[in-house]
């Protein structure tokens, strides 16, 4: 049996809007089937209730208030072990726009509705959220005060944030760090066709920057430089030997990533993340013919990179184990959000194998690096600029950055990083004075490797990492 409702007319920003209020005294249950008509993308990423935790993981889903609780206890117990929490929030579209509760009571107020009084579609799931409508920013800014204030979530990324307009996000950020200064916030910001319902607003894409001073974007154009254009998998990158990608490569590890980027805190550098392929298995499909010894070369290269740039680091989970998705027929999996645990899960079992320790270790090394080092961690552009300095009269493809001591805290008199994507060995002219190799293509570290004087060599398809030796 249906629960009873009533029909209204309200008045919201100018405009006459119909609602449909429920009976709240109904307690009659029922049961509501319906077929979703968007993507198959947007049938499994299904934001519906925002402010309620997933019950899959529960041990009692169908209770309220053991969702609640074991949420905050898995979050503290976290916190208790120094570990912080970011939530992956959804907030630029819902899994059906007719059903949602807000466009039930209100139709039409909370989706992006084109010309043709279709729903908009820019996320590729069905509808858009016109989050530039006065109420909807307010249930967004709302909900995310009410996850850091109830969970005490440590940061927040946004899917698909360039479909969020900007006065929203700086509002979300704003309100959250009067009590909460050190919650991160980050996103995708593609840019996306959207049919926005109000004049005079901005989408919080990569373009739009500096318009959202707060909020970080992932660079998809330090992913693609690394690794090879996304969308063409066997397009080869800088460190699998494309030739024509050094200076965009430049460009990121100074935090200036294209025309986007004009602050290092806004560039969230990677290599990998959860979707299309795992890092070692897009270098794999992009060179069938290099050694498995090159392909390791080539990951642990990739993670020098951004873990010595300027901006965040990122990294998916396991690649530091050279952590791949494939499979029954021996097939990479790009897309694995419908795949078992054959194929998602992390196989911590590799890590008996020596080839896959070291690379754990070499991570461990280029973290505890970047931790030591905070000129690795300059925060704005003036400071990158009159800090760091490019080595020109290189051989083809390597690059290499001088980086003062003292600016930021360091507490080294100097750091220089070389990076080779070449299957030759080079040879490059050092600084005046004696420098400890921290990082080369097996190992990484805080300790040195040997001290160095005048030049030094570095091996095929690698890094290196200098500390100035006081």
């Amino acid at each position: 049996m249906p629960i009873e409702t009533k029909r209204y007319m309200i008045l919201l920003e100018g405009n006459e809007y119909p609602i449909i209020m429920p009976n709240i005294y109904s307690t009659e249950k029922f049961e509501k089937e319906f077929t979703y008509s968007g993507s198959d993308l947007g049938a499994t990423y299904t934001p519906e209730n925002y402010n309620v935790p997933e019950g899959s993981y529960s041990t009692d889903p169908y209770n309220g208030a053991v969702r609640v609780s074991e949420m905050k206890q898995m979050v503290k117990t976290l916190h208790d072990n120094q570990i912080s929490v970011i939530m992956d929030v959804v907030y630029n579209h819902v899994y059906n726009a007719s059903d949602f509760c807000v466009n039930q009571i209100v139709p039409g107020y909370f989706s992006r509705v084109d010309a043709d009084g279709k729903y908009s579609n820019g996320s590729d799931c069905g509808n858009d959220t016109a989050s530039e409508r006065s109420m909807v920013r307010k249930y967004i800014v709302d909900s995310v005060k009410y996850w850091a204030d109830e969970y005490h979530i440590d940061g927040f990324r946004f899917d698909l944030v360039g479909l969020i307009d900007t006065e929203t996000i700086n509002e979300v950020v704003t309100e959250v760090h009067k009590t909460h200064p050190d919650v991160i916030f980050y996103g995708e910001g593609w840019t996306m066709d959207t049919a926005v319902t109000k004049d005079g607003y901005k989408m919080t894409t990569q373009p739009n920057s500096t318009d959202v001073p707060g909020f970080a974007f992932f660079s998809d154009t330090l992913r693609d430089a690394l690794k090879g254009h996304v969308f063409y998998t066997t397009r080869k990158g800088y460190v699998s030997g494309a030739a024509d990608l050094a200076d965009t490569v430049k460009g990121c590890f100074l935090g200036q990533a294209d025309d986007w980027c004009t602050t290092p805190s806004q560039s969230i550098n990677y290599a990998s993340c959860h979707d299309n392929m795992t890092l070692l298995d897009r270098i794999t499909k992009s060179t069938p013919g290099a050694s498995k010894e090159d392909h390791i070369r080539m990951n642990n290269l990739s993670a020098a990179i951004y873990m010595t740039a300027q901006g965040i680091p990122f990294l998916q989970a396991g690649e530091e184990m050279l952590r791949a998705k494939i499979d029954a027929s021996g097939d990479f999996v790009e897309n694995s959000y419908n795949s078992p645990d054959s194929v998602n899960s992390i196989k911590w079992d590799t890590l008996e194998d020596e080839a896959y320790q070291n690379v754990y270790n070499y991570y461990k090394g280029l973290i505890a690096f970047r931790k030591a080092h905070a000129a690795l961690r300059l925060t704005n552009a003036a400071d990158v600029h009159a800090n760091i300095t490019s080595v020109d009269g290189l051989d083809e493809n390597v690059l290499a950055f001088r980086i003062n001591g003292g600016v930021n805290g360091e507490t080294s008199d100097g750091i220089f990083v070389i990076f080779n994507p070449n299957k030759a060995e080079t040879s490059v002219a050092l600084p005046d004075g004696a420098w400890d190799v921290c990082v080369n293509a097996d190992h990484a570290g805080t300790g040195a490797l040997t001290t160095v004087a005048d030049s030094v060599s570095v091996e095929p398809i690698s890094a290196m990492v200098l500390v100035k030796k006081k």
